[in-house]
């Protein structure tokens, strides 16, 4: 009785290692229009030597030797492969009242497989449906599109079996496999293609703007952002199969120098520079520059370096030069992280405060390391052939992640572009400001040589012709010689032009601030030495402080003076007029149009720009005129 208890429970047991073996198959429905679960009716085997035939893979088939998928959702992740090939198997049932023939489509979710064959046994007949894998020509796939797709058609009643071949030769091998009715996977893929053109319209266009930035301010954090940005979007599309598709699909030769991953490293490069531009980083303000230029140059020799590999064929390079390149592109990861970090903390240690663009780049690069640590972590997985709880594909995650970060940068960019052009305006302000603090200051000093000249020779040299007038004036009683009277005469009219002077230089209207009559009085005396001068004054007076004052009435002084040398001038006309909140100062003359001199020009330039006021010099055939407009925002009291 013991052994035949024994029997039936070994028997037991070997049905359940061949049921568990043997995953049911799929029961199609005949109105089916969805995605088919292939979850638990996958089973997967491997063979070591790579040498089997798929004869000798249905016989270990049907001898129990392949053993259930485990993974809980559409991925298959194998790790690490050497030379092993792989295989997976599932069962189809078509149902019997269907009048026309069931179509699904097989696809495999990863673009860069190096060879994968998908055989259908039906009846005892082998079929292959498609050959196809990076190592062959885009127009081999059985269908044309970015992943690998394989068409099934059953009959009514049909049962069929199908081995997914697949071969990765020292590399990490982890795809999606999924299962669709025909609509259901047309409508995903057009959704899919559509969500990829407007992903790249909008990267041509943020591209585009920044070209034309580049173009009309000639800054070159345009160019490496747009550079940035071509390199990462053609890492998404060499991960995605695109550039395969559409950009080399008859060059299947380039898929072996790992564009994944060098396009990777070029976008590092890229990206560095661009940081440095846009925190504004240099040799004279940071220690980490000089590090961060080192990285860069080591990664851009590795970058020649592993192309240089592939292109000589350098023998032995399949069997070490991806995984060298995967484990290097792990490490620049962690080295553009820290020297992004320590770049970022800098100029806050240096300067005791948070750079407004510093802090916002930083907000950026964290977007931006969340994504690239959630794809490092997925693809870590991947190698160690872990089963993952979640489907996404990095080339998702890292898409949405350039999506984020061109919002945050774009966005940095404007308001980068909007402080500079402030800080621009604010230095030439300061510039402007300077310039006229100099120019005060070199007109404050020659009205004080005015006001000082004008004391001396009022005072000093006034007295010493009144001395010489009264010994004169002795001999001219005692003697009435024609040569002493000639001499008395001259000295008047010496000592009547040196009082002009003195009181043209520093009126006396003027020191109490009465510019109307400071300006009248100099009219009257140039009038009465040259051609006649009409003053006319109207309005309000308000009254200004002592240096606008004496700028105004130097500049009339000045035009009075310049009128009266024209030409065939034979009166000149002097307005000040006063407004509500400004005054009005015109000095015109009928003489023959006559440009004002440069030097003059300047002069009268530089004080309209003092005293912030508006200058119109006008010749014309009727005259010559010039005109200040100057507002009146603080009036001295009188």
């Amino acid at each position: 009785m013991k052994p035949c208890y024994c029997l039936c429970l070994l028997w037991l047991l070997a049905a359940s290692v061949r049921a568990q073996a043997n995953p049911p198959p799929m029961m199609l429905r005949s109105d089916g229009t969805s995605e088919v679960s292939m979850r638990g009716h996958l089973s997967r085997f491997v063979d070591s030597t790579g040498q089997l035939s798929i004869r000798q893979v249905i016989d270990r088939q049907q001898t129990g030797q392949f053993r259930p998928a485990v993974s809980l959702t559409d991925r298959q992740d194998f790790g690490y492969n050497t030379t092993a090939t792989h295989w997976l198997y599932f069962e189809l049932v078509a149902p019997t009242n269907i009048p026309k023939p069931v179509r699904l489509m097989l696809e495999i979710e990863y673009a860069n497989l190096d060879e994968l064959e998908l055989l259908e046994v039906s009846h005892g007949t082998i079929r292959s449906l498609g050959l196809t894998g990076n190592h062959f020509v885009f127009s081999q796939r059985p269908y044309r599109n970015n992943n690998y797709v394989f068409p099934i058609q059953l009959r009514a009643g049909q049962t069929a079996g199908y081995y997914l071949r697949l071969r990765q030769p020292y590399a990490i091998l982890s795809f999606f496999v999924r299962l669709w009715h025909r609509p259901a996977f047309l409508a995903s893929d057009r959704s899919e293609y559509f969500l990829w053109g407007m992903f790249v319209g909008i990267i041509c266009i943020v591209a585009v703007l920044n070209l034309v930035m580049l173009l009309a301010l000639r800054d070159w954090i345009y160019f490496w952002y747009s550079l940035y940005l071509h390199f990462i979007t053609m890492h998404l599309f060499s991960d995605a199969g695109l550039g395969f598709q559409y950009l080399w699909p008859t060059l299947p030769h380039l898929n072996d120098y790992l564009p994944v991953y060098l396009y990777v490293w070029a976008a590092m490069v890229a990206q560095l520079t661009f940081m440095q531009y846009f925190i504004r980083q240099n040799r004279h303000n940071s220690r980490i520059f000089r590090w961060v230029n080192g990285f860069k140059a080591f990664v851009t020799f590795a970058l020649v370096a592993a192309i240089t590999v592939q292109w000589l064929g350098v023998p032995g390079r399949e069997q070490y030069l991806y995984r060298m390149v995967s484990l290097t592109t792990s490490c620049f990861v962690l080295v553009v992280t820290g020297l992004t970090i320590l770049s970022l903390l800098e100029p806050g240690r240096r300067t005791g405060t948070r750079e407004p663009m510093v802090r916002y780049y930083g907000y950026a690069l964290a977007v931006q390391f969340m994504g690239y640590g959630l794809v490092a972590t997925i693809n870590f997985c991947q190698g160690q052939g872990w089963v993952l709880p979640f489907d996404v594909e990095t080339y998702i995650v890292l898409g949405l992640t350039v999506l984020i970060d061109l919002v945050f940068f774009t966005y940095g960019l404007a308001y980068r572009y909007t402080h500079a052009q402030h800080r621009n305006q604010q230095l030439e302000l300061n510039v402007l400001q300077s310039r006229q603090q100099a120019q005060q200051q070199v007109i404050n000093s020659l009205e004080e040589e005015r006001r000082r000249l004008a004391q001396d020779l009022h005072d000093d040299i006034g007295p010493l012709l009144a001395t010489a007038k009264g010994y004169l004036s002795r001999l001219d009683r005692t003697s009435q010689a024609t040569p002493l009277q000639q001499a008395q005469r001259l000295l008047d009219e010496a000592a009547d032009e040196l009082r002009t002077l003195a009181h043209q230089l520093m009126p006396r209207a003027l020191e109490r601030n009465d510019l109307v009559n400071a300006i009248a009085e100099v009219s009257r005396v140039l009038s009465r030495r040259g051609i006649p001068v009409e003053f006319v004054s109207a309005g309000e007076v308000k009254p200004l402080d002592g240096q606008r004052a004496q700028l105004v009435f130097s500049m009339a002084t000045q035009l009075i003076r310049n009128a009266q040398r024209h030409q065939r001038v034979t009166d000149v006309t002097v307005q000040l007029l006063y407004h509500d909140n400004y005054l009005t100062l015109s000095v015109e003359d009928n003489g023959l149009p006559t440009p004002i001199a440069d030097t003059d020009r300047a002069n009268l330039r530089a004080k309209a720009d003092l005293l912030k006021a508006d200058l119109l010099i006008d010749s014309t055939d009727d005259g010559n005129s010039v005109m200040l407009s100057e507002v009146i925002t603080n009036p001295v009291p009188a």
